[in-house]
């Protein structure tokens, strides 16, 4: 069916196939899309059918496609966990093999912080169907209510590499706050706070048996204590409770002043850039509630391990502000100290060494004043919850100059 011909030193190749060519071609062209839509077909009836097997684990490359879970140090754990300042739920992973192989002083430890024991091949099962089977593995714990998508989850295994295929497994159910304790229980025991007869457990803590200021304890007009006493945590303390809150026990060193903090932004405004970045990791309601902090940026500290781990043009895209570098004065504040603490335990893990502490938070802020803007003093309380009436205002106290630049450069904020 071919002619070759030269012209001119030059062969020629004629098609008299036409149509027929012209056929094969579309039908090779009809079966290759016909076969590339059954393998995206099949791909897709396998993921979904890993998510609903009740007993199934998740492959690894259903884990690998989704987003890295966050990790927590064992510092940072433990300053999660002793403050209950965000109520996370605890779930042990490990198998029946790693409980029985458990160390008894470790043993001794996953019993003192009440988890809900959901083996890692059981753990999609559950969190699919949580409406029957969480109670049945949580019985009547602290975390018997069975977690939202929007709750603190952190999970615990022996060396921490089950806890991450957990978190992951969660983060691809739509849990939001996921994390795991890097290096698992083994890394994390070493670093337990001494327990004491004093000190409250997770179910004397979820069930209101501490009430130093949630809500309606700690505080004014009769509650324990001054506005400038008690914590963070909607849970609230106790005058016997003190390994609680050492852990969120900031040394003077690494915070800083109501009036360094005025006097860095002030010179700040002058140069015309900001030389802080102020973050307010309180909760969107706190914040919408009382007000902020003029110049200030919100990140709430359930956000803030995943957020650590975005690049720079998602952060800024999700928060609204630069993400902050290794080189960049960072200050954090809450309504005291406590969730401030731990945000700035997790940056430190995450490279940014120059963060401090605003002293007493919004509560020492208000007390000297503050700096003319609207943001109030409250009293703790926990998400959902009805609010607190605020404090009532207070005049501006004004800033002790030298004692202000005194401390900002004792603390390398400024170059003398």
């Amino acid at each position: 069916p071919l002619e070759r011909r030269r012209a001119g030193g030059m062969v020629h190749i004629t098609n008299i196939g036409g149509s027929l060519t012209t056929a094969v071609c579309l039908s090779l062209i009809a079966w290759s899309i016909r076969v590339l839509r059954a393998a995206k077909l099949a791909d897709q009836k396998t993921r979904a059918r890993v998510l609903r097997d009740n007993r199934g684990l998740p492959s690894m490359r259903l884990i690998n496609s989704r987003r890295t879970p966050a990790r927590l140090s064992p510092a940072a754990f433990w300053m999660l966990v002793e403050s209950r300042c965000l109520r996370p739920v605890l779930v042990d992973v490990r198998s029946a093999k790693e409980l029985a192989d458990t160390h008894p002083e470790d043993d001794g430890i996953s019993k003192r912080l009440e988890m809900v024991r959901i083996p890692i091949e059981e753990l999609a099962h559950v969190l699919r169907n949580k409406a029957t089977q969480w109670r049945l593995r949580a019985r009547d714990g602290p975390h018997a209510k069975p977690p939202s998508l929007r709750d603190t989850m952190v999970f615990i295994s022996t060396h921490g590499n089950a806890a991450t295929q957990a978190a992951a497994i969660a983060m691809a159910l739509g849990y939001q706050r996921v994390m795991a304790v890097d290096g698992g229980l083994a890394a994390a025991a070493p670093l337990a706070p001494p327990s004491s007869s004093g000190t409250p457990t997770a179910s004397s803590l979820h069930n209101g048996l501490v009430t130093g200021e949630s809500g309606g304890g700690g505080g004014r007009n009769g509650r324990n204590g001054s506005p400038r006493s008690g914590h963070d945590s909607p849970f609230g303390s106790s005058p016997r409770t003190p390994s609680a809150s050492s852990l969120s026990f900031v040394p003077p060193g690494e915070t800083l002043s109501r009036d360094a903090l005025l006097l860095l932004m002030e010179y700040g405004q002058a140069q015309g850039a900001p030389l802080v970045t102020l973050v307010d990791v309180r909760r969107h309601d706190e914040r919408a509630l009382y007000g902020s902090i003029r110049g200030s940026v919100h990140l709430a500290a359930e956000q803030l391990p995943r957020a650590l781990l975005m690049p720079p043009d998602d952060f800024l895209r999700a928060f609204h502000f630069r993400k902050p570098g290794p080189d960049d004065v960072v200050v954090v504040h809450s309504r005291r100290q406590e969730r401030a603490s731990y945000a700035k335990q997790l940056l430190g893990d995450a490279g940014l060494h120059r963060c401090l502490v605003l002293s007493e938070g919004i509560m020492g802020w208000r007390s000297g004043g503050g700096g003319g803007e609207d943001v109030r003093a409250y009293d703790a309380f926990a998400e959902g919850e009805a609010p607190p009436e605020p404090y009532p205002t207070e005049p501006p106290v004004e800033i002790d100059r030298p004692e202000a630049e005194a401390e900002l450069m004792h603390k390398n904020v400024l170059l003398p």
